[in-house]
């Protein structure tokens, strides 16, 4: 199977793959804390920030995504640190997860194997075991699943029902924006995303979807992305936009929240008018939703989807990450000589 086929087999996998883990019984043992922290880099780490888009405005306890070598001085034997590494080899995650077994956190790891598999077994540690053979980033409806399955078993925010729900539409838009559609709306977007710079917007609400879109044209297309949010973006980067647009071929993709709360679809509708003003036309993608969680994840899946396609155009392999690879080698280069010469120190 080519690199193309296995990346759209992924891609369209997404609904499947969060149908399953939600609907899976954990056994984790009772856990008392009153914050919450995600820890990941990457593909690994997405999940997490789709899920806090939905789940912060109504969970009784603060959920954060934490992408560091450290911990923040904050965390301790109160919080759960859920730590996500697919390939299991993440120095960040790996880090952050030795200092929560420092500080007595309760933790809950997920991943398809590697050195944080090993720590769990010689530790104890819960573990929830990923399918494996997939690139992390196209793991994201195992992550979301997994991750939302973990914070209601534990007591924390309800979702597993929110987002069964939501299933079945998810299959219905799958098959209608899906890869082989190829008069499809995603393609339409991809046409006209070819040969420029994007730069993905969002209402506050959906952030992270935003950022999906941005790390998905990143990876998977071979292009340079950028991702902002309304309000923030009426304070600072609708200047630039004045001015500098035709200069470096950018192009503004609005994920415009058809439900949004009044307020911000004014604010983002205003926005859309401003740049008009200036003669700049953005894409404007109109996402349907009920809810935030349904938002997000039509937000999602759209940015895949049309990822892959521009992925096509580009002539590029949908699945390579050499530059990754390259410097997370450099990495342990780097990481081996240190530990060579700690220990010819102690000697």
């Amino acid at each position: 199977m080519s690199d193309v086929h296995i990346a759209v087999k992924e891609t369209v996998g997404f609904v499947d793959d969060l149908k399953v883990t939600i609907s899976k019984r954990l056994k984790i043992p009772a856990i008392v804390f009153d914050k919450i922290c995600i820890c990941g880099m990457g593909g690994s780490a997405v999940g997490g920030d789709l899920l806090i888009d939905f789940l912060s405005p109504q969970s009784d306890v603060p959920i954060v995504v934490i992408r560091s070598m450290d911990l923040p001085h904050w965390v301790n034997e109160r919080t759960l640190i859920i730590a996500c590494t697919y390939s299991g080899n993440t120095n960040e995650t790996l880090s952050m997860y030795d200092q929560a077994k420092a500080r007595n956190c309760p933790i809950v790891a997920m991943t398809a194997g590697g050195k944080l598999e090993e720590k769990c077994v010689n530790d104890g540690t819960t573990l929830i075991k990923l399918r494996s053979g997939m690139q992390p980033r196209n793991a994201v409806g195992i992550t979301i699943g997994c991750m939302a399955n973990v914070i209601e078993t534990v007591g924390g925010a309800k979702c597993r029902k929110d987002i069964k729900k939501l299933i079945p539409e998810l299959y219905k838009l799958r098959n209608t924006i899906g890869f082989k559609n190829q008069d499809s709306y995603a393609k339409q977007i991809a046409e006209k995303l070819h040969g420029t710079v994007p730069v993905i917007y969002s209402t506050a609400g959906i952030t992270a979807s935003a950022m999906r879109w941005k790390t998905q044209l990143n990876e998977t297309s071979k292009m340079m992305a950028f991702n902002g949010a309304i309000p923030e973006f009426n304070h600072n980067e609708i200047t630039g936009w004045s001015e500098s647009v035709a200069k470096f071929n950018c192009r503004p993709v609005f994920l415009y929240e058809e439900d949004a709360p009044g307020m911000m679809k004014d604010m983002a509708n205003a926005s859309i008018e401003t740049l008009r003003s200036f003669g700049v036309e953005p894409i404007v993608i109109s996402i349907r939703g009920k809810t935030v969680l349904e938002r997000s994840l039509v937000a999602t899946m759209y940015g895949d989807i049309i990822s892959l396609h521009l992925a096509f155009m580009n002539g590029v392999d949908p699945i390579e990450v050499k530059s990754i690879v390259s410097f997370k080698e450099r990495v342990a280069k780097i990481m081996s000589r240190k530990k060579t010469r700690k220990s010819a120190v102690k000697m």
